[in-house]
């Protein structure tokens, strides 16, 4: 009888180990700009960490054309010894805004500080990539990092975010770290993909913060990247029926700060991902670090308000604008509440990160 109940014993907590062990089935939508930039740093908190089954990396137009970032992410998972994470090529133009857009809108209401793949030139932060010029979307300059020898998985990046919440409905966190025109195609392809997916975790938006904008010297800049770049799709996600949205907004953001101190410390470490880091990242705000490694602790974040969030389409001088509405406020019915991060313990993030970065390499 006691050999019995001990068996028995045994089995319940055997059948409860798969639950706990059980990781986070994630999407990772990325305008992966590189080589070593927030954008590449970002997904190296998911590779490095033990937390996650990233089903694939799917790249988006923003920061740089899609086609140059595929490659620079192509070329980071072979130095990471990660090239069993799939990556798809995402959408290489918005869905209505473009660089003459942009050029108009500036020509009748004022220069933007910074515009992707559209700014003609910028001076290098967080990596040394903007030592080059403009340059047309399919021209890929050869790679400061070298050129990779694996290649994208084929398919569309819309195409594989539908394949997998479909494959498995209701375990998919969808992760954004660029603009949202991937998701918004999805949407498009198919709309149950909100209700299909877990949570929707993105980095965008800008609400109370007096820097971290695009167009600092306004006196009301809420016109963040991500979402400025293609606000037509950032309409269709923000709109959509997600069970659950997290953002992580310019305004803690830039409350963070990658210095030469945590590189030194991390390049101390001698693992390739170090060595990478060492010689392509520059010290800046870590733009979208947070909102991956908020998944692995989410105690990091100290402080978060539930907002109504939407966007500005109107082809104005308000355009790409961020805009938001409290709880108590007269909230139109289409809008749909978000989880806003606003507050961090910048120490412990900072722990988290250095500590991702120099594990050893995965065997």
């Amino acid at each position: 009888m006691r050999i019995s109940r001990l068996a028995l014993v045994v089995l319940c907590i055997l059948s409860f180990l798969p639950a706990f062990a059980q990781k986070i089935r994630v999407i990772v939508d990325q305008d992966a700009r590189g080589p070593g930039t927030s954008d590449q740093q970002a997904m190296l908190v998911f590779l490095q960490s033990d937390k996650f089954d990233i089903l694939g990396i799917t790249t988006v137009s923003g920061d740089q054309w899609v086609k140059e970032e595929t490659m620079h992410t192509l070329r980071m998972l072979e130095i990471a010894g990660r090239t069993d994470v799939p990556v798809i090529e995402g959408a290489e133009f918005p869905l209505v805004n473009s660089k003459e857009e942009s050029e108009r809108w500036e020509a009748m209401y004022g220069k933007l500080e910074y515009k992707g793949c559209w700014t003609e030139h910028f001076v290098a932060k967080r990596s040394t990539i903007y030592d080059e010029p403009y340059h047309a979307p399919d021209v890929v300059p050869p790679l400061q990092e070298g050129e990779p020898h694996i290649k994208a998985q084929a398919g569309t990046a819309a195409e594989f975010i539908v394949q997998m919440v479909h494959k498995y409905p209701g375990e998919v966190v969808l992760w954004a770290g660029g603009p949202l025109t991937n998701y918004a195609l999805a949407l498009k392809l198919d709309p149950e993909v909100a209700t299909l997916a877990k949570e929707f975790v993105m980095m965008g938006g800008g609400l109370y913060a007096d820097k971290g904008a695009i167009d600092p010297g306004a006196l009301d800049s809420r016109r963040e990247f991500n979402w400025w770049f293609d606000p037509e799709a950032a309409r269709i996600v923000l709109r959509a029926p997600w069970k659950k949205v997290t953002i992580t907004p310019v305004d803690i953001s830039v409350k963070t700060r990658y210095t030469a101190e945590m590189k030194a410390t991390i390049a101390a470490a001698h693992t390739p991902i170090t060595d990478y880091l060492d010689k392509y990242s520059l010290p800046g705000y870590m733009w979208d670090e947070i909102a991956g490694a908020a998944l692995i602790d989410p105690s990091i974040i100290t402080g978060q308000q539930k907002l109504y969030m939407d966007i500005d389409i109107d082809h104005g001088p308000s355009y790409g604008k961020t805009l938001f509405w409290g709880e108590k406020g007269t909230v139109p019915p289409y809008i749909r509440p978000a989880n806003v991060q606003f507050d961090i313990d910048a120490e412990k993030f900072y722990k988290l990160y250095i500590e991702l970065m120099t594990r050893p390499p995965k065997k």
